[in-house]
């Protein structure tokens, strides 16, 4: 059997008997040998564990967290919880994005969380302590971990996403030119922009995160009918090759049925990407959203995504439509 998952150019190889699925998932943009083993048995609907032990803890709620990275490195999150029994589900909000849609079980002392979705496999646990706080590992796929530590905190922040990337000094706009695949290039000058409303995302075919935003843009678009408004998407791509990413921008296009333009921007390290909008402080997270007003002044830089896995999702839905009435109304 082969599974494809095309938008994000990954793909299982298994072999089927007696109810199960034996192979590995292969992520070619990781290298050529890069591949996890799994095992899937059909009817099996649960996670972790078939005997239930009482849960030390209700852990629902909102959690103050760090992550430390195997170099020592660390990053702040939020982890959003939701406990019945044993069942848990939720996820980590980062002020680059949110780590999706997590379930799993709590046994005794011990949580779980995991989440395939094709790009991803990552993998939470934790020892709840005595005092309460929690203490774990994550894992992600066989080439990331980190250890993360976590207390209660209801009113636990991150940077103000409109914080964290900023336009440099002596600049007022965005200038940039990036071809199609359908060979047009793509700027804020072209005729169709003009006296309009802009919205650039900096986004990646091959990032979830990204996927959620994309959604939310081709709905938003579908829903509410705003001539004087353009996205455009910027896509930064894990290949160098640009008909390599034409392909995967096209798959991306076909899969989402796009109401928008989008142009392949470049190789997507951020340190690479900063250098084709050189403007910016950074490019800090894929998604990135730019807004820009009729006269291409950007007004406000959302960096990251609160997504729908996420308590934050409505409240950014909210804050979107009220910002790009204001520039509309202007």
């Amino acid at each position: 059997v082969r599974i494809n998952f095309p938008v994000y150019e990954t793909f299982i190889i298994a072999f089927y008997e007696d109810n199960a699925l034996e192979g590995h998932w292969y992520v070619p943009t990781r290298g050529k040998n890069y591949r996890i083993p799994f095992v899937a048995k059909f009817g099996k609907d649960y996670r972790f564990a078939t005997v239930k032990t009482t849960p030390k803890a209700d852990l629902s709620g909102r959690w103050e967290v760090m992550f430390t990275e195997d170099d020592g490195s660390t990053y702040p999150a939020i982890g959003d919880f939701s406990q019945k029994g044993n069942h848990i589900t939720g996820t980590f909000m980062t002020e680059t994005g949110d780590y999706r849609f997590l379930e799993g079980t709590v046994q005794g002392e011990r949580m779980y969380l995991s989440v395939f979705d094709g790009a991803h496999a990552f993998l939470f646990d934790a020892n709840i302590r005595e005092d309460g706080t929690l203490i774990g590992t994550f894992k992600s796929g066989k080439h990331y971990n980190a250890i993360w530590e976590a207390k209660r905190n209801s009113e636990a922040i991150l940077t103000d996403p409109y914080d964290l990337t900023y336009l440099l000094d002596g600049y007022e706009t965005l200038e940039f030119e990036f071809p199609t695949p359908d060979g047009k290039m793509l700027s804020l000058n072209n005729e169709d922009t003009e006296d309009k409303v802009k919205i650039v995302q900096i986004f990646g075919t091959w990032c979830p995160n990204c996927r959620d935003e994309t959604q939310f843009l081709v709905d938003y678009l579908k829903q509410n009918d705003l001539p004087n408004l353009k996205v455009m998407g910027l896509a930064f791509e894990k290949h160098r090759e640009k008909e390599k990413a034409f392909k995967a921008i096209n798959t991306y296009r076909e899969h989402f049925n796009m109401n928008y333009d989008i142009a392949y921007a470049g190789y997507y390290n951020k340190k690479e990407a900063v250098k084709s909008l050189p403007m910016l402080n950074h490019i800090l997270s894929y998604p990135t959203l730019i807004f820009l007003d009729k006269n291409n002044k950007v007004r406000k830089i959302h960096t990251g995504f609160a997504g729908p896995a996420t308590s934050e999702y409505e409240s950014f839905k909210s804050e979107f439509d009220t910002l790009v009435k204001q520039l509309l109304a202007e």
